[in-house]
């Protein structure tokens, strides 16, 4: 489990550090600064963005509270995202910012979020899938409320079950072709605009479309349910490669960082650390943060695990 939880959290970080400087840019643009195959690479101290910054978010406040009853988790989860008013901006969105300057103000979590679609919830929630593995239940509530805490929008809702659930399903050891009638199951009935980008991510794989064209079809991610289309399409074009799968997924026009942060949480989940290259690893900017967060939070996931098989 240790090599699983370091496979999320750097592929993860290394995912949305490597799609950073892309992110605004089209694919033209991209090819134009880096070459016909686009960006490849992370280089030297390459920092990640809000994505990972709101992962981490997400993850202390479980450090404080994951065994809590769930009223009580979203408190600690609202204070962390006050909190987090106070550090660094590294891109986040209006929606997210929006939310905790709401919950600074005094508002409930319950009233916190804003009506988007925008893809802020999903990119923080895998870490849920890890913690809350053992307890599937818990997992898609709390990734649907702490989701709702910024981004109330039923699009939004449903990925955030998503993203959280293909964490989850990956660490199980399920294959990503395998992932796609369990995650039309949890998300059934939420939003059909999430159930047809995910049948349509599903369906694009399987068809013998070349990759820059499925990705085209698919969106350019700025909403959740094109974000986690799009990284559920890598995966399964490239369930083995890690690689090659976020290199896929940050090469496209449209939101490169968070793309390649949810399938690089998800795939390295599922390959753990050892299918991470160790030149990215060495690579990103405050490595050593991230590692600071593995024995923590391992610990937590034990502690659960435990309290969940004596009950």
């Amino acid at each position: 489990m240790k090599k699983k939880l370091r496979g999320y959290l750097f592929g993860t970080a290394c995912a949305d550090a490597l799609g950073r400087p892309v992110e605004h840019l089209t694919l033209k643009q991209i090819r134009e600064t880096y070459g016909e195959q686009g960006i490849l690479e992370l280089a030297p101290e390459s920092p990640w963005t809000d994505d990972t910054q709101l992962m981490l978010v997400l993850a202390r406040s479980l450090l404080r509270g994951a065994e809590l009853e769930l009223p009580e988790l979203m408190n600690k989860i609202a204070e962390e995202l006050i909190f987090w008013l106070d550090e660094p901006d590294l891109g986040a969105g209006a929606t997210t910012k929006g939310a905790a300057l709401n919950l600074r103000d005094g508002i409930h979590w319950s009233n916190s979020g804003l009506n988007s679609k925008t893809c802020g919830s999903l990119m923080r929630v895998g870490i849920l899938g890890f913690i809350f593995r053992n307890d599937p239940e818990k997992l898609i509530k709390a990734a649907s409320i702490s989701g709702r805490i910024t981004h109330t929008h039923p699009a939004a809702d449903a990925a955030s079950v998503a993203g959280a659930y293909a964490v989850k399903l990956a660490l199980d050891g399920v294959e990503p072709e395998e992932m796609f009638e369990p995650l039309l199951e949890v998300t059934q009935g939420i939003s059909q605009e999430f159930t047809q980008a995910l049948e349509s991510s599903y369906k694009t794989a399987y068809s013998s479309i070349g990759d820059e064209e499925g990705l085209k079809k698919l969106g350019q991610g700025w909403y959740a349910d094109e974000t986690f289309a799009l990284a559920y399409f890598c995966i399964l074009r490239y369930p083995n490669d890690y690689k090659k799968a976020v290199q896929t997924a940050v090469n496209i026009t449209g939101d490169s960082d968070s793309v390649a942060s949810v399938a690089g949480g998800i795939l390295g989940s599922r390959l753990g650390i050892e299918g991470i290259p160790v030149s990215w690893i060495e690579a990103l900017k405050e490595n050593e943060k991230m590692e600071e967060m593995v024995g923590p939070l391992l610990e937590k996931y034990f502690q659960l695990s435990g309290s969940k098989l004596r009950s």
